[in-house]
């Protein structure tokens, strides 16, 4: 009989055992699995951020370039309108000084004459 019970004692602290090596095997898999998805997650995260900020990159380089176009436009436009203005200055002084040298001459003229 004491076979009998000996017997029954190893298998109660086998079981036991069998059940703890099995509880650590199960959390260790479970973490393993849970860290996994956790990484898993971020990179999905992270690609997403990554796509996000290249289409805003994408956009804000499409605005500049835009913004950089409009702002050439001006530019020029300015820049003809100055020229313009110059020119028409240019004329109105030369015209000036001709009535002005016309003007002198009759009146050096009416003096002398």
């Amino acid at each position: 009989m004491s076979s009998g019970k000996g017997g029954g004692g190893g298998f109660l602290a086998g079981f036991v055992i069998g059940a703890i090596v099995g509880g650590v095997a199960a959390v260790l898999l479970v973490q393993e699995d849970a860290r996994d998805m956790v990484v898993g997650k971020a990179r999905e995260a992270g690609n997403f951020a990554k796509d996000a900020t290249g289409d805003l990159r994408g956009k804000v380089g499409d605005v500049t370039t835009q913004w950089q176009s409009n702002a050439s436009e001006l530019y020029e436009r300015g820049r003809q309108v100055v020229e313009n203005a110059r020119s028409n200055i240019d004329a109105a002084v030369s015209e000036g000084q001709e009535s002005a040298d016309r003007a002198r001459q009759d009146l050096e003229r009416q003096a002398g004459g």
